[in-house]
């Protein structure tokens, strides 16, 4: 008896598939759809179908993609795999040709898509580029691709961000948000503690040491994986601590007034709301480059802000947070001390 392609189901894409020869053919997300289309593609079989064709050696860049996410869901961390699925899902769909073959790929492709999002920053449109090139790259190191197409895709530049929160910001912030606000616990631990927003959003209570007055965030789950990333916490950073691992002894800490953890996009919707009433548009990053600014002018060196902020060395201080060289009557008062010894 002849055997016919089943539907397969790809976690990795979180969609339904039929492999028809060396084509791989999307269907749909719901499993009830997927077989509908299913049955109308077997049906249609017999009709001629145009179909790209593919060149030898040069894989659909679907199949190489979906490769990829299936490397980095076993991998990688589940917010890094929801990176780079999201982002190369709509790349995907911004294709005219389901089944185009790397060879084909060309660096307008990636152009235009982004050039589709014109709510997109720089820095949203570079990482978008960055989530496409990053897994061709990784298929050529390994072989599954003779050449990256988009190796030399020219993005934006990154930015930084050039916007500290000086004590008055945050005190106006303040004014905004309820006591009872579970956002103002967030706001609060972050500028008493200078920890990263997505620090914040995933610590739990296993990685609180009260003893010891922090938190302890494991190598495996710290950025760049490189050590453990250590954050100290005093006064009410240390109190939201404690009391939050007291309501919520299993998952996130920090969550939004429905009891669910707060999300990166959630957070830029509140600073969003509260731009009109301050006039000026904050994120949760300044809390930390604030942070950072009050250390140095309290007279901290760069060694110790550095460590306390989880960088492996003092340049990302001094090159990165440029804002810092202007605010520095903290140094010339250093000078001044030296010049009268």
């Amino acid at each position: 008896m002849p055997k016919f392609a089943k539907p397969f189901y790809r976690s990795a894409r979180k969609c339904w598939f039929v492999q028809i020869g060396k084509e791989q053919i999307k269907l749909h997300p719901d499993e009830k759809e997927a077989f509908r289309l299913y049955h109308e593609l077997m049906a249609d079989r017999g009709k001629p179908q145009p179909t790209a064709p593919i060149r030898p050696g040069t894989p659909p860049v679907a199949e190489v993609l979906d490769k990829f996410l299936d490397w980095c869901k076993a991998h990688r961390a589940s917010r890094t795999f929801d990176f780079y699925h999201d982002l190369i899902q709509s790349f995907l769909d911004s294709l005219p040709d389901a089944a185009l073959p790397v060879g084909d790929l060309k660096p307008f492709h990636v152009i235009e898509w982004v050039d589709r999002h014109p709510d997109w920053s720089q820095m949203s449109k570079r990482q978008a580029m960055v989530a496409i090139q990053r897994p061709l790259n990784w298929a050529e190191e390994l072989g599954h691709i003779p050449v990256s197409p988009i190796k030399r895709l020219k993005k934006p530049q990154p930015q930084h961000r050039d916007n500290p929160m000086t004590p008055q910001d945050f005190a106006d912030l303040l004014k905004l948000v309820k006591d009872a606000d579970p956002f103002r616990d967030l706001l609060l631990f972050s500028w008493h503690s200078g920890c990263r927003p997505q620090e914040a959003r995933h610590i739990e209570r296993r990685h609180i040491n009260l003893a010891g007055e922090s938190v302890v965030i494991p190598q495996e789950e710290a950025k760049g994986k490189r050590q453990p990333r250590l954050i100290l916490l005093h006064g009410p950073a240390l109190e939201i601590a404690a009391r939050l691992i007291r309501a919520y002894p299993e998952g996130k800490l920090f969550r939004n007034a429905r009891g669910r953890p707060w999300t990166k996009d959630a957070i830029c919707c509140r600073f969003g709301r509260m731009k009109t009433r301050l006039g000026k548009r904050f994120a949760m990053y300044d809390a930390r480059h604030g942070f950072c600014q009050r250390l140095l002018e309290s007279g901290a060196n760069h060694l110790a802000v550095a460590e306390l902020m989880g960088h492996s060395n003092a340049r990302m201080v001094t090159s990165v947070y440029s804002h810092m060289n202007r605010a520095n009557a903290h140094l010339k008062e250093t000078l001044k001390k030296a010049a009268s010894a």
